[in-house]
């Protein structure tokens, strides 16, 4: 196996720890997608160009109470813009609606009112760019918020799946071309690799999504407490996202969220917590052809919390669950899952929290640095707090000194720091959690900028029970 210099250093607690961080008519342009230089996670990127594109994996749409979607369009420019949102099923095209976002503003598209089906994607074109997209699923079990791609992808993975007492595990496949999309599909539990004749060579329509239920009879994954996934294109690229409906196992909830469309060296988690009250799972997937060596260090510790390096197989997925780390202490804290074999895993964390005995659990896919390195200093919320509430926003420090972030609100009237949130301080390689209870916040784009390079972590309000709802901001790059 071959080994490389990883690309970012942290120090913690005092000790240096490796972890990675024609002439008279001119021919109309042809607006096409844009595709990142390499797979990254989205990320909000220079305004300017023909046309922007976004791929929001798909909401639920079925037209039942309470059960629905929305694609929200932030403008951090002050200027008006518009954008093109076209719908998808599994029945094929949907309608394309027009949609004008204003200067400084925010407009939500209503999914469910203008398409119904099991889930409906979007992809969202505007012209010029400048505006960040992000979609939220509604359930009665709990919404949940997922920034929307910036490119489509030949490959995905997803490491925390979940079929235990009938829990929902929903692979949503969306295809925006105008060619069919042929995938083979994999999945690894806790007894192997599997491959499914029924999953190879599975045909994804143009324009359309497909769904794969992975809880239901025959699909040879039902009761798994550990399940991986791989989709893998023979033929073009998509956009994949797995909707999750917990039901029993000691998890309750609902989650969507876009997958990994690419395998990384680290994963950044900027939130946890060890305590009586809390069940914190990470789920490593090594779906390469060979093992892989993981350390994880714990972050923003007042001491250092040794973990014996985490083997995991060939095309395994294997649990780590920090409660069993004697030498961690209760409370919170970050943590970087990294390796110094070639990018070869996936990390999500499952946080379940229980209130008034009640389990609520989130699942969230970690942050990778870019592939060069890059870890962003400014990160966007299009979606952000609807009303003031006890959501927060969970900032680290990567750098090995001391900076300060500010919390901004944009409007249509401009843009302004968010009262008690100017000049934050933000200690070297350390851990600050953020209210989201200011009035000022409610209804406008977020902006998180800092002095030093952070990684930022939004938690809200799931709307059931007290339960929370993880999702990343945006970065800026």
């Amino acid at each position: 196996m071959s080994r490389r210099v990883p690309a970012v250093v942290v120090t913690v607690v005092g000790l240096a720890a490796l972890a990675i961080v024609g002439a008279s008519s001119p021919e109309p342009e042809v607006p096409v997608f844009a595709e990142s230089a390499a797979p990254w996670m989205p990320a909000v990127l220079p305004a300017g160009g023909l046309t922007e594109s976004w791929f929001c994996p798909g909401v639920p749409a079925t037209g039942e109470e309470d059960v629905g979607g929305e694609v929200v369009l932030a403008n951090r420019t002050d200027q008006a813009v518009g954008a093109r949102v076209e719908l998808m099923s599994e029945a094929g095209q949907g309608p394309v609606l027009e949609v004008e976002v204003p200067a400084g503003g925010r407009s939500v598209v209503d999914v469910d009112a203008a398409l119904t089906g099991r889930f409906v994607a979007a992809v969202v074109e505007v012209t010029g760019g400048g505006v960040v997209v992000e979609q939220r699923a509604l359930h009665p079990a709990g919404s949940a918020v997922s920034p929307c791609a910036n490119s489509t992808s030949a490959e995905w993975y997803f490491a925390d799946g979940f079929t235990v007492g009938g829990s929902v595990n929903q692979i949503v496949l969306s295809n925006p071309f105008d060619d069919r999309v042929i995938v083979d599909v994999t999945f690894a539990t806790a007894d192997g690799s599997r491959s499914p004749a029924a999953f190879q060579g599975f045909p994804v329509a143009p324009r359309s999504v497909a769904v794969l239920d992975f809880g239901v009879a025959g699909a040879g994954a039902q009761g798994e407490d550990l399940l991986a996934v791989s989709v893998q294109a023979a033929r073009g690229r998509l956009v994949a996202g797995r909707a999750q409906h917990f039901l029993d196992g000691g998890r309750l909830g609902y989650t969507m969220q876009l997958g990994a469309p690419a395998l990384r060296d680290q994963w950044w988690f900027a939130d946890g917590a060890k305590g009586p009250s809390v069940s914190e799972r990470f789920s490593l997937y090594n779906p390469t052809d060979a093992e892989v060596e993981v350390d994880a260090i714990f972050l923003g510790v007042a001491e250092f919390a040794e973990v014996p390096t985490i083997v995991v197989p060939a095309q395994q997925v294997v649990a780590f669950d920090p409660g069993t780390v004697a030498t961690l202490a209760e409370g919170a804290h970050s943590v970087v899952f990294s390796t110094l074999d070639d990018p070869s895993i996936v990390v999500e964390r499952a946080v379940t929290r229980t209130v008034d005995q009640l389990p609520s659990t989130t699942v969230l896919l970690g942050a990778p640095p870019r592939a060069d390195g890059y870890v962003a200093t400014t990160w966007y919320l299009a979606a952000g707090v609807e009303e003031p509430g006890s959501g927060a926003l969970v900032v680290y420090n990567v750098d090995n000194s001391t900076g300060t972030l500010t919390v901004e609100a944009i409007r249509p009237e401009g843009a302004a720091p968010v009262p008690g949130l100017e000049a934050v301080p933000l200690g070297p390689n350390a851990r600050v959690e953020l209210p989201l209870d200011r009035p000022e916040m409610a209804g406008a784009m977020l902006v998180v900028r800092s002095s030093s390079r952070i990684f930022v972590e939004r938690s809200l309000p799931s709307g059931v029970d007290g339960g929370r709802s993880a999702s990343w901001a945006l970065p800026e790059g």
